[in-house]
């Protein structure tokens, strides 16, 4: 027993002391955190709270990839050329505070105009899903200026921070029966704004420091509208069914499309791990040799495709099981979904052995005209197919994007003869 104890201390200590160990340890309380809530979300408030729920997220994400693009991406990417400097942080945070007071004064002008063009919007309070939204942009900034700083120990602590509010919460709230749609929302709001207030006093940014700087804001103008309009692309090419299935066929259907792609996001941090350690190699190899890099590529490719497949196959054999393990009963209906998401997840995944080759050429235009593609494709069909065939006709039109962005991609590697099937 006590070698056991010894042991566990002696893990502890290393990956304390072990940056890659703390990101991983990071990465696992930050999409762990993500996965079960979801879940416990989905239970308490039931499909159309739940649904409510999802649309206010998405509204969360569109605005969180809009303000990464004008000021974290551009920061990630800064911090060698300002050298960590305290002005520096102290400029992006107030730029991000500025951002999260507009969209609270969005929020409001919503509810004072729309509340009663939109009646959904009267089943939860907008100020509460404001706060939640400006908290969330807020402590999102705080955890990727810790990450670019490689202040990882301070991304841990707001992140466990972050995940012990909302899990505990979310649980007693939920068992006691106290949980409605705008007690999670306040609830959540409180956890990212305990967690940015926390990470505010860990950043150590002073008022001082908090002050405009020509040379930083041109900075940010110069590359951050690119980025801006590349992120609203990806957002909208990527997100444009789920948003109109909400619209065409109710909150209902959008909780339980939100529920399924939640299902999935371990696949989502399983492909982000796979690029992240392939990507580095296969691009010093193709320096070398450019048939190194491409043998290199197609026996990853293979050899991680058989992980793929069993964690596919049984959620597309137990579809009905997994989704009512995930959700519970009143999501069981939706169990083709989750089918057609496994299709989806198999074209997403042959998708890398194309995409990956497009970026160790760096090929960027390509890449943007891609997204082009597929985004004019669902504003050209989303009715149609939504119309026609609900839900599964959401998921047809993002396997039918995947295809045209795969087919564009594959063309323009042709042309370089990288292409590691061919």
């Amino acid at each position: 027993m006590q070698n056991t104890v010894v042991r566990m201390l002696k893990i502890i200590r290393y990956t304390l002391n072990n940056e890659k160990s703390l990101v991983l340890f990071d990465q696992a309380v930050f999409s762990g955190n993500s996965f079960i809530i979801t879940a416990l979300l989905a239970r308490f408030l039931g499909i159309n709270g739940f649904g409510v729920y999802s649309s206010i997220i998405l509204g969360a994400y569109l605005l969180m990839s809009m303000s990464n693009a004008l000021i974290i991406q551009p920061m990630q990417v800064a911090f060698s050329k300002f050298d960590h400097s305290k002005s520096y942080q102290g400029f992006t945070l107030l730029a991000q505070l500025i951002i999260c007071v507009l969209v609270f004064l969005l929020t409001a002008i919503l509810k004072i105009t729309s509340s009663d063009a939109f009646p959904f919007l009267g089943t939860f309070s907008l100020l509460n899903a404001g706060s939640l939204i400006c908290f969330w942009l807020l402590y999102d900034f705080f955890r990727k200026l810790f990450l670019a700083s490689q202040n990882v120990k301070n991304t841990v602590v707001v992140d466990c921070i972050m995940a012990g509010i909302q899990l505990v919460g979310i649980l007693v709230l939920g068992v006691t029966q106290r949980l409605t749609l705008d007690t999670a929302i306040i609830l959540i709001s409180s956890s990212y704004a305990v967690s940015s207030l926390v990470a505010f006093i860990l950043s150590k940014i002073t008022r001082k420091d908090m002050v405009f700087k020509q040379s930083y804001f041109s900075y940010h103008k110069k590359e951050g509208s690119m980025l801006f309009l590349s992120s609203l692309l990806q957002w909208w090419s990527s997100n444009l069914f789920v948003v109109t299935s909400g619209v065409f066929l109710g909150v209902a259907a959008l909780g339980a499309f939100r529920l399924v792609q939640s299902m999935f996001g371990v696949l989502n941090m399983l492909l982000q791990t796979f690029e992240n350690y392939v990507l580095p190699k296969a691009a010093m190899l193709f320096a070398v040799s450019k048939d190194e890099s491409k043998k290199y590529l197609r026996i990853i490719t293979k050899k991680a495709a058989l992980l793929f497949a069993v964690v596919l196959m049984p959620l597309f054999l137990f579809s009905e099981q997994a989704i009512y393990l995930f959700g519970g009963e009143d999501y069981i209906s939706y169990h083709y979904v989750v089918k057609a998401m496994v299709v989806l997840y198999m074209v997403i995944y042959v998708g890398y052995s194309v995409r990956m080759p497009i970026r160790i050429l760096t090929l960027n235009r390509s890449f943007f005209v891609g997204y082009c593609i597929s985004f004019v494709f669902s504003l050209i069909s989303f009715q149609f197919l939504l119309s026609n065939f609900g839900i599964t006709g959401a998921v047809m039109g993002l396997i039918v994007n995947q295809i045209l962005m795969i087919s564009y991609w594959y063309v323009k590697l042709k042309k370089y003869n990288f292409t590691i099937w061919g």
